[in-house]
């Protein structure tokens, strides 16, 4: 995370909304430099952007600027044009929550910022702080493909470093499903035997990350219903996950965790595919399958 140096920050004409103030934050504690990219479909907004970008170089943070004559709901394919122009480390945009029923007729503009974004996506839906909040990593574990391996260590990575850069405290969530488990106990309760099973797989990172006990949070699964359990348990401002992005019929029928849970929490969401390697813990070190 503290690698991160240039950030594609997407916000709409709103003075203070809630992507602008976590970008404005982040900026300036990784010391990075802020694309502003307005969306707006109307053509009026050259003014607003001037007077941000005038606002954040007085704030001591380098920005630049451009608009999109979209509409915010509907802001991915700027977006995702701008990353072809220039390489981002990070994505942050105003979460736009759909309903249902658009979700059935056209994916929602977010979920295709997940699945095609080119770089870690800050998905942000509240002003509250994170400084000395709970941050809530979701760690997929049965999976031991190299795709979720290497999201292990980058989830973990960049939620360790964010706790580092506000003094927050770091949770682990993990679902488990019976069906996946490899080989049961006979002498052990079928449900006692996964949790435990579960719990193993979870020892690497708990070890590297010092993660305590009652941080680590396991339960039965699907992940989509657990994550914003957990989360509202604790409050957390931030979620850190991964996801496999999923393409075409296989996304259409399984779904993304990730994609799933977005309209389910409070607080903000940061997705991590398996090619946005951290730059210090991109592959774990520890034991991660049985």
């Amino acid at each position: 995370m503290r690698s991160i140096k240039r950030i594609l920050l997407a916000v709409p004409s709103v003075p203070e909304s809630p992507a602008l103030l976590r970008g404005e934050q982040l900026a300036a504690k990784l010391g990075a430099t802020l694309n502003l990219l307005v969306c707006d479909a109307r053509d009026d907004q050259g003014e607003f952007l001037d007077q941000q970008l005038a606002r954040l170089r007085l704030l001591g943070i380098p920005a630049l600027g451009e608009r999109a004559n979209v509409d915010p709901e509907h802001a991915s394919s700027a977006i995702l044009a701008a990353c072809q122009v220039q390489e981002y480390d990070l994505i942050i945009k105003q979460h736009q929550p759909a309903s249902g029923l658009k979700q059935l007729l056209v994916p929602p503009d977010d979920w295709q910022l997940v699945r095609l974004s080119p770089a870690p996506l800050l998905l942000v839906r509240s002003r509250s702080s994170w400084e000395g909040s709970s941050v809530l990593a979701a760690m997929d574990v049965e999976h031991h493909d190299p795709a979720h391996l290497a999201l292990q260590g980058n989830v973990m990575g960049h939620a360790s470093d964010l706790c580092e850069l506000f003094g927050a405290s770091l949770h682990v969530v993990s679902a488990y499903s019976p069906t996946l488990l490899p080989a049961a106990d006979p002498s052990v309760a079928p449900d006692q035997s996964v949790a435990r099973h579960c719990h193993d797989q979870c020892q690497w990172f708990q070890n590297e990350y010092e993660v305590p006990e009652h941080r680590l949070h396991i339960g039965e699964g699907p992940a989509k219903a657990l994550i914003p359990q957990i989360a509202r348990q604790l409050d957390a401002t931030l979620v850190v996950l991964g996801t496999v992005a999923r393409h075409g019929i296989s996304g259409a029928l399984l779904g993304n965790t990730a994609e799933a849970v977005l309209d389910h929490l409070d607080g903000d969401v940061l997705v991590l595919k398996p090619n946005m390697a951290h730059t210090q813990h991109a592959e774990p070190t520890g034991h991660r399958a049985a």
